[in-house]
């Protein structure tokens, strides 16, 4: 089926591309559209994001009416409680109580009128409640909300964006929005704990078994190990089948099933694999986030933090708390493993319970020494580097590269705040982070044995290394500014990148050595293609 221009519009604005998004509307006719509620609710949306970039201030104003007065336009065509309720809080929002009172009390009219009106039970309610608190009618409202929740329970992402506009229209009116707390999705919680416990763990699984019973998590990601982990996802589950239907269990590991089984499980005696197998069939999701062939330790450490993140993130998306429990030896105390340390240290929630430690029944396999580890690399382009705050520049170590400058450090928290300060620079501030096994790079020639002492060979490496990126740079600016071609443009760009990954993959399986640059180079190219593509309105 093919894609509706709505649909490409919308997956614009929704990657950060309002330029592109305004624009394509513009090329297919939907801007002011007299007979499209879905065009101008798009148009409003579009709006709306340019009046929160803008500022406070007469101009930001001027655009939430503007978007108000388009939603407004949409709910007379179509007839819709959505676009009208959103009129009334934007009307809020643009220093128009009187007119957001009326569209509010609208939506209550038309509530009322029609018993099917709004998309779910849950939507129906929330709506009404969120009338009521634009007509100054707290009480009402949050009785409306508590009837909504009791509808659909578990619509947890509903309920997020519920809350969220529920925050902002009491910020407006200068009300405390304590009250909201009562009503967010449960938290988000990432497990982890020593592997091995000694054989009367009971004090350690009734801890586990309190932890949940208090913080009451609906969702929780770590590994399976024996010990620590089986212990918590035991508990997780039966706390879910008990109090929480709906709350999930997301395993991540740092090595497949079978090996991490055989490695993390089974060398700490055979009776946990019964309890491996039985909780493994209740996760909602499994994924390996392990490297190729890394030591244990750093593979671990690598799917501890891609855990932790997507803790941090799923928290993030219902408005609700990242939290962390973690076990740890008997007199051990606040010897945390560094990403659980770096997790404190970054505000979040950290419990600790000790337990005592078990050896393996049987011998773990002893890594090779290695000078692998875990590091973050960042890449921005030289007018990004100009335009990021003078602190950030000193931060971490830099790299140049072609058309850019490459950030690497071993701090992830470090490389993220550079990232997130670059991607904040400009509208069209590009950065990308790839976390990798590798090793310490020293400069590009010497990393992929080059000498470059001849014409010829500068010749080459200008032309691979410098022309090629520049050229790719101006084709995605020139994007920007003709969307009729831009997802040809994409398409060619995504390709080429991953096709340099592709080539970069075959070599190392026909020489059968896999070098410092060029690994980094695979990891790099991936994520520009990934990139590219994910901005393609036809995928």
């Amino acid at each position: 089926m093919p894609i509706t221009p709505h649909t490409q519009i919308l997956r614009l604005a929704r990657s950060g591309s309002p330029e592109r998004a305004w624009a394509l509307m513009a090329q297919h006719g939907l801007l002011d559209s007299d007979s499209d509620a879905r065009a101008l609710s798009l148009q409003a949306r579009l709006v709306k994001d340019r009046a929160k970039r803008t500022g406070k201030g007469a101009e930001q104003a001027r655009l939430f009416d503007q978007s108000a007065q388009l939603c407004a336009k949409a709910a007379r065509i179509s007839g819709s409680s959505y676009p009208l309720i959103n009129a009334a809080s934007l009307s809020l929002f643009a220093g128009k109580p009187a007119q957001a009172g009326r569209f509010a009390q609208d939506v209550l009219d038309l509530i009322e009128s029609d018993p099917e009106e709004g998309e779910t039970p849950y939507w129906r309610e929330a709506t009404r409640a969120e009338a009521l608190l634009l007509l100054d009618q707290e009480l009402e409202a949050r009785a409306a909300l508590r009837k909504a929740i009791a509808r659909q329970p578990h619509a947890w992402e509903d309920h997020a964006a519920t809350i969220g506009q529920f925050a902002l229209i009491l910020a407006e009116k200068g009300w405390d929005a304590g009250w909201l707390d009562a009503h967010r999705p449960p938290p988000s919680v990432h497990f982890s704990g020593i592997a091995g416990l000694a054989p009367d763990a009971s004090g350690v699984a009734a801890a586990l078994a309190q932890f949940i019973a208090s913080e009451r998590p609906g969702f929780a990601f770590g590994a399976l190990a024996a010990g620590a982990d089986l212990l918590f996802a035991e508990a997780f589950i039966a706390w879910r089948d008990a109090e929480c239907p709906a709350a999930e269990l997301h395993v991540v590991l740092p090595y497949p099933v079978d090996q991490f089984r055989q490695v993390s499980v089974a060398a700490f005696g055979e009776h946990w694999l019964p309890v491996f197998d039985a909780v493994l069939e209740q996760a909602a999701t499994t994924t390996v986030f392990g490297l190729d062939d890394p030591s244990l330790p750093l593979a671990v450490e690598y799917a501890d933090r891609v855990a932790m993140g997507r803790t941090v993130r799923n928290a993030q998306v219902l408005a609700s708390r990242a939290i962390a429990v973690t076990v740890v030896g008997e007199g051990e105390g606040e010897a945390v493993r560094p990403q659980l340390a770096a997790w404190r240290d970054g505000g979040f929630p950290l419990t600790t319970i000790e337990g005592a430690r078990s050896p393996p029944a049987s011998p773990r396999p002893v890594a090779a020494p290695t000078v692998q580890g875990l590091r973050a690399v960042v890449w921005a382009s030289e007018a990004d580097w100009s335009a990021c705050p003078a602190p950030m520049q000193g931060e971490v170590h830099r790299q140049a590269g072609a058309a850019g400058q490459w950030l690497v450090s071993d701090d992830l928290l470090v490389a993220c705040r550079s990232a997130i300060k670059l991607t904040g620079s400009g509208e069209c501030a590009r950065a990308a982070i790839g976390v990798s096994a590798m090793i310490r790079p020293r400069n590009l020639l010497q990393g992929f044995s080059i000498e470059a002492n001849e014409p010829e060979s500068r010749n080459e490496i200008r032309a691979v290394y410098g022309g090629f990126p520049l050229a790719v740079a101006a084709l995605l600016i020139f994007s920007l500014t003709r969307p009729d071609l831009s997802d040809g443009i994409l398409i060619a760009l995504a390709t080429s990148s991953a096709g340099m990954a592709i080539g970069r993959i075959v070599s190392v399986v026909i020489d059968r050595k896999l070098g410092r640059d060029p690994a980094i180079y695979i990891v790099l190219e991936l994520i520009v293609a990934l990139m590219i593509a994910s901005n393609i309105s036809g995928l």
